[in-house]
């Protein structure tokens, strides 16, 4: 290909196909989203560079895709996720709302990926949050939205893998200048490298033996009738516990597992984490939890939890329906003189919700064979022969019905 029609490394084009399946995807989110009470919100795609990096923290502030504004001068970020955004809009525009709010959004944001990561950098994210509950209810009615709406798209076997964030924080705050190598070990789940750190450090000897009991905090949900031994996570799995036995009652459908050294997010989370599997999928196709201080740096203190669902990886497992993405008919007048009934048919066709192509030139028609044609509509094609013979062919079955008039036709043949 001519390198100058080249792509960069990271983003694609998506054909109708594929973008009317995706978006299908975020309608019904969407849809789902506001049966629990949550209103959309839509923020924008850029920001400038420290405004944005105040809710993702100094730390990624070098991994943005930023450029100057060849109108102001000033240094502007894409975004690379929409909830610090709302963060920023709840703490200077929606602070005499009542409160909990309950947001969600559809957009798109853009990672930063190294170069040969093979990874997508353009992500088309959904997702709400629920600001102002600090509770188990709340965080419980987040994860059950989260699985409800991976329901309502099909998806029935998936994994619950549960978090908190506070037991790591028990174990960093006495473990110094270790941090970021045990940090490193953690992330490849690498038990013995977390031995040797532990090992050679001059911390408690009780500490000591806390971390080193963190190999065996992950797994089903017996990790945490173990993990409630050691005194000091007791509330954080008793959380967990309670948090599971809420989401009993909304009869969700999925497996649960625990992780409590799951490191991910671990400076954007403060509670209750959360990450929802397939094994269909390589990656998660949901992560989420409580993020009670991200909306503080903005300058108003309120609790918040949330998600964010990456809609193309639910698109990759998802079965495409094939007739949803067909039109429903095609519309054919024989000559010019027909064309102010055809319009008048396929107008009405539309204001019923039918996808109606209008082929008035037969241009659609002479491109293919028309039992071909006949097989891209879900109902079929609409030959009008004359003002007092209009022929119906119909998809399904191939029969070809006739009616006197449009009024006949309306009535009696769809």
């Amino acid at each position: 290909m001519n390198k100058f029609l080249a792509l960069p490394q990271g983003v694609k084009d998506f054909g109708p196909e594929k973008a009317e399946d995706l978006c299908r995807i975020e309608e019904s989110l969407l849809e789902e989203y506001s049966r629990w009470g949550y209103k959309r919100v839509i923020t924008p795609l850029f920001e400038y560079l420290d405004t944005i990096s105040v809710g993702l923290g100094s730390d990624l502030k070098h991994k943005l895709m930023k450029f100057v504004d060849p109108s102001t001068g000033e240094v502007v970020a894409l975004r690379p996720d929409i909830t610090p955004q709302i963060g920023r809009i709840v703490s200077t525009q929606l602070k005499d709302y009542n409160y909990p709010l309950r947001l969600c959004y559809c957009g798109r944001v853009v990672k930063f990926e190294e170069k040969g990561s093979g990874k997508e950098r353009e992500i088309f994210q959904s997702g709400c949050e629920l600001i102002g509950l600090k509770s188990e209810d709340a965080d419980s009615e987040i994860i059950a939205l989260a699985l409800k709406s991976l329901n309502r798209l099909g998806l029935k076997k998936v994994v619950l893998d549960l978090g908190h964030v506070g037991i790591l924080n028990i174990i960093f705050e006495n473990i110094g200048d270790l941090k970021n190598v045990l940090v490193s070990a953690l992330k490849k789940k690498d038990q013995e490298e977390v031995r040797k750190i532990i090992k050679r450090s001059k911390i408690d000897k009780e500490i000591k033996k806390v971390v080193l009991s963190l190999s065996e905090l992950y797994g089903d949900r017996s990790v945490l009738d173990k993990a409630k031994k050691i005194e000091q996570f007791r509330p954080f799995v008793s959380e967990l516990q309670n948090i599971i036995n809420i989401l009993s009652e909304y009869k969700i459908e999925c497996d649960i597992s625990v992780d409590l050294v799951d490191i991910k997010g671990f400076n954007y989370y403060t509670g209750v984490t959360f990450e929802i599997l397939s094994e269909d999928a390589p990656a998660p196709l949901l992560v989420g939890g409580r993020y009670d201080g991200l909306v503080g740096r903005y300058g108003y203190n309120v609790p918040a939890t949330g998600f964010a669902i990456d809609a193309e990886a639910i698109l990759s497992i998802t079965k495409t329906h094939i007739e949803d993405n067909q039109v429903h008919f095609i519309v054919i007048p024989k000559n010019l003189e027909l064309r102010k009934e055809a319009i008048r048919l396929a107008e009405w066709l539309r204001s019923s919700g039918f996808k109606v192509i209008l082929d008035i030139n037969k241009n659609f028609a002479r491109s293919v064979k028309l039992n071909k044609a006949n097989s891209l509509t879900t109902y079929g094609i609409i030959k009008l022969e004359s003002p007092t013979k209009i022929k119906l062919i119909e998809s399904r079955s191939g029969v070809s019905r006739e009616f006197s008039n449009l009024e006949e036709l309306l009535k009696g043949g769809i």
